[in-house]
């Protein structure tokens, strides 16, 4: 009797070793398995945020919408001249939209000399995408699930180097210089709902910041002022998912 009471007794033992066992290997299972699908949602956002990005870009470079932006109203035009030196002209792209850019849904973000923050509604603040407004959809497809939004800067930085967008030409009178103008073209795309940020915060990373940060000389601002940042530095701060790419472009004929 005994004997059989042992015997049950070790059987009860090894089936709850057993028992132990398989749910430590499920558990590490499931683990691999979350990870798994992390790193493979992670693949695709990433990726979802390069193809808008890279979609922004192929947008600038389309003929008919290059056209457009060389003249007066348009995205390149319009800043040029010594005067709107450092200023960025903002805007969203909006993928269900028929036009990549358009003058009236476009805003301007720049430093003014002793001026503690950017102004940043010279043109209304309808260029900025954002989170929060529901009467627009500031997405780039129906998914709703990426936002990109656009700057585009003449920038006095380059400057510094007296023969920075220069080329050299011959005519029959010799050499000469010809001056091209460099202008930088910012796209950011962001994946809010990856974000336990607020939408309001969210927002305020987009459209109170700089992509390329100009402070006027003379102008003292905090070293501790978050206007200090760019957009990409707010973002970051508050570990929003993004992707930041900047092309720099040479134009090399006078606009109309």
């Amino acid at each position: 009797m005994n004997n059989q009471l042992s015997q049950r007794g070790a059987a009860l033992i090894v089936v709850m070793i057993m028992l132990v066992v398989i749910t430590i290997i499920g558990t590490i299972a499931v683990r691999q398995s979350i990870i798994s699908l992390n790193i493979a949602t992670n693949g695709q956002a990433q990726q979802l945020l390069l193809q808008n990005s890279d979609a922004a870009f192929f947008n600038v470079e389309k003929e008919d919408n290059l056209i457009q932006s060389l003249t007066a109203s348009g995205m390149f035009g319009y800043i040029n001249g010594a005067a709107n030196k450092d200023k960025e002209m903002v805007f969203c792209f909006r993928g269900s939209e028929s036009s990549f850019f358009d003058i009236e849904r476009a805003s301007l973000i720049y430093w003014e000399a002793a001026k503690t923050q950017p102004t940043k509604n010279a043109l209304g603040s309808d260029g900025y995408c954002s989170v929060s407004a529901t009467s627009n959809n500031f997405f780039t497809s129906g998914r709703r699930a990426v936002m990109t939004q656009v700057s585009v800067k003449f920038s006095s930085q380059s400057e510094n180097d007296p023969f920075y967008g220069m080329q050299y030409g011959t005519d029959e009178k010799g050499v000469k210089f010809e001056k091209n103008k460099p202008v930088k073209v910012f796209a950011v795309s962001i994946m809010p709902t990856f974000s336990t940020e607020s939408a309001s915060s969210i927002d305020e990373c987009l459209n109170s910041h700089m992509s390329e940060v100009s402070i006027p000389a003379g102008t003292t601002v905090p070293s501790n002022s978050t206007y200090r940042q760019s957009v990409t530095d707010c973002l970051a701060s508050k570990n929003i998912p993004f992707t930041s790419q900047v092309t720099e472009y040479l134009i090399a004929q006078d606009f109309v």
